[in-house]
């Protein structure tokens, strides 16, 4: 198989100097020009003047948690995936990015590294108004819009498994979208239930 990141500059926010070694020559060994950051300062540093193709997050960077990095990511428009040794710290706002554990294999990086270049960034949604019955819409397409989400990198992991990339961590992703996608599912029924009931007490009687 042809080096996965050959011509694309990567960016490793990882405080761990060995790790970010074994990163960087994983990842270099993959074609990729690698750029180092030890704190989040370091990383926006980098995120501000360089244009990257994706990044490698660790969620704590020395004593700082790397959500102002996130955000500046995002912002740009730069896929990034989390590797670190506290999985369940990744909030609710980034349960989208791959959570890759430490340690792990080569094999598993680089395949949740090119599921996050490859994966369609941007996510749809619907804001809330205030007509009657907008909490129910507003769910209805949320539930819409994940379910599309989902075929979506379902599609992408065939094609990914396809070309002989580890897929471990977009599968897990799926799942955890899958059960979140549920809740909703069961949010809005309860929304729809009391909506009906409020509707039937407040209707005049006959």
């Amino acid at each position: 198989m042809h080096p996965a990141f050959l011509g694309q500059r990567l960016l490793v926010a990882e405080d761990e100097p060995l790790l970010a070694i074994d990163l960087r020559c994983l990842l270099e060994h993959e074609g990729a020009t690698v750029i180092e950051a030890y704190s989040v300062g370091q990383a926006l540093g980098v995120v501000e003047t360089s244009a990257l193709s994706a990044s490698v997050v660790d969620i704590r960077l020395g004593n700082e948690d790397a959500w102002p990095l996130c955000d500046a990511l995002r912002l740009r428009r730069v896929p990034f995936v989390f590797y670190t040794g506290q999985p369940d710290a990744a909030t609710a706002r980034w349960q989208s990015i791959p959570v890759v554990d430490k340690p792990t294999t080569s094999s598993i990086i680089v395949g949740a590294i090119q599921y996050a270049i490859s994966a369609e960034s941007h996510n749809t949604g619907s804001s809330i108004s205030d007509e009657p019955n907008a909490k129910v819409r507003s769910a209805d397409q949320r539930i819409a819009d994940g379910e599309e989400r989902i075929a979506r990198i379902r599609r992408l992991i065939v094609r990914l498994q396809a070309t002989g990339f580890d897929t471990s961590i977009a599968e897990k992703l799926v799942i955890t979208m899958t059960d979140s996608l549920y809740f909703m599912h069961n949010h809005r029924r309860l929304v729809a239930s009391k909506m009906y009931t409020r509707s039937m007490v407040s209707s005049p009687k006959v």
